[in-house]
């Protein structure tokens, strides 16, 4: 398998390789995305350098040269893999957002109909009762199919208010969650303690795996699964 392939492989591939030719694996359960390109543009630096050197004319026959080459290639697929994922994710969210959105839209229909008939069917309709019937008849008609329709477009809205709430949420537009009621502290107007800033526990960018000096070509032992 050629390393230029990284497109027609996986992360997986990669690490069997490494094994097999290296006797390291990358653990990449333990990268995050961030991490992954920090590296690859710190190997990528190193391979630079050693190409625009001397070193060049025995950079394939050096195995740490090789080993930088075959975690930049590890790190690509990788990467790669995890931009499918996500890219994936969100044409999953996007959908169940928008069929969401469809039942907001059903109910409104229905608002819709129901108002129409209240508006436009109703009072036709009664005036032809009025005619044909009677004006007493008219009237009970009115009365009860009136207040009928009226409390079905209170639930018709009600519900509508209901299910784009929930939409909101769906889509990170709102919280569901009570607000936080104010406390006597707040209430007075009291100075309130500055939150403490979370601590960057990724400080070091390199600390799970990292190329070392460019001459050399090699790598550090960190963030990777030895056999």
């Amino acid at each position: 398998m050629r390393l230029t392939e990284v497109a027609k492989t996986t992360s997986k591939r990669m690490n069997k390789l490494m094994e097999s030719r290296f006797g390291f694996a990358i653990d990449f359960n333990k990268l995050t995305v961030a991490r992954a390109e920090k590296l690859s543009e710190t190997i990528a630096d190193n391979l630079n350098k050693i190409r625009h050197s001397v070193s060049i004319h025995t950079a394939e026959r050096n195995p740490r040269y090789m080993e930088l080459l075959t975690v930049q290639e590890s790190l690509a697929a990788w990467l790669n893999e995890q931009r499918t994922q996500l890219n994936e994710g969100e044409v999953g969210n996007a959908e169940v957002l928008l069929a969401a959105k469809d039942m907001v839209d059903s109910i409104q229909d229905a608002i819709e109909k129901v108002g129409k008939m209240q508006n436009e069917q109703l009072p036709q309709l009664l005036d032809s009762i009025r005619d044909q019937i009677g004006s007493e008849q008219a009237e009970g008609f009115k009365n009860a199919v009136g207040l009928t329709l009226e409390t079905l477009m209170g639930q018709l809205q009600a519900a509508r208010e209901g299910v784009d709430n929930g939409v909101r949420i769906l889509s990170g537009e709102a919280v569901d969650q009570p607000m936080a009621m104010p406390n006597a502290a707040n209430e007075l107007g009291a100075e309130q303690p500055a939150p403490v800033p979370a601590s960057d526990l990724d400080t070091d960018e390199t600390d799970s795996f990292a190329a070392t000096d460019a001459a050399a070509g090699g790598t550090e032992e960190l963030g990777r699964e030895r056999r």
